[in-house]
């Protein structure tokens, strides 16, 4: 079975050429990925939380003029990888 931080690893680099930047990153709570829409408007962090994935949607160009639009989260990674690439394929 794969660990979260290689999905994490594999997503990343499906979706790379949707993204000016992504990376898989670890702090106090464990991975995420942080990823740039191409057009840097549209932005993401996913994480694990318990047992749910926890899509963060950011929407703006600079850090003054940015908010989080939506947070959702689901039971299982695949519906979390597929709303996080809906949300950078706006940017492509």
């Amino acid at each position: 079975m794969k660990s979260i931080e290689d999905k994490f690893k594999e997503f990343a680099d499906e979706v790379k050429h949707l993204c000016n930047h992504i990376s898989v990153r670890k702090d106090e709570n464990g991975p995420y990925i942080f990823a740039l829409g191409l057009k840097e408007t549209h932005t993401l962090q996913l994480r694990k939380v318990k047992n749910s994935y926890v899509v963060e949607l950011w929407y703006g160009k600079y850090a003054e003029v940015e908010s989080v639009v939506e947070e959702p989260s689901y039971s299982d990674s695949k519906s979390a990888f597929n709303k996080a690439k809906e949300w950078l394929e706006h940017d492509a």
